[in-house]
């Protein structure tokens, strides 16, 4: 049985996990954090978050190695993938939006624009669910 989570956070930072979850969490969302690739993989299979925020530089599988894994599988296809990243080259973000990703943001914009970032997938999915 799961429990309900809006946010799967995959993120290996522990400050930059706490910050993004203290200030998704007074918004109003449910988030889960996992500090690796595939601990990101396997919560996003058993929780089936409505939303996943995946960082690039992991240990154990790469942001992009678990983007290819949640874009293949049939449970955890739906699932909007936004990665949340210190890497703004272009290349990457294009490799991201190639393998499936829905968005892409540069941690450092994360601080201004990530709330209303989540809250526009969260409600597209689910209008009647608004929170904030």
């Amino acid at each position: 049985m799961s429990e309900h989570v809006d946010i799967l956070l995959v993120e290996d930072s522990p400050s930059q996990a706490l910050r993004t979850q203290l200030m998704l969490q007074r918004a109003g969302y449910s988030v889960r954090v996992a500090t690796d690739g595939l601990e990101g993989w396997r919560n996003a299979r058993v929780l089936a978050p409505r939303l996943v925020l995946l960082d690039v530089d992991l240990p154990k599988l790469n942001g992009f190695e678990v983007l290819t894994n949640l874009k293949k599988h049939r449970g955890t296809q739906p699932i909007p993938v936004i990665m949340l990243t210190d890497h703004d080259r272009l290349n990457d973000v294009e490799r991201a939006l190639e393998l499936g990703a829905d968005d892409y943001l540069p941690k450092q914009d994360a601080a201004e624009q990530l709330c209303a970032v989540v809250q526009n997938f969260l409600e597209s999915q689910h209008p009647a669910a608004n929170v904030g």
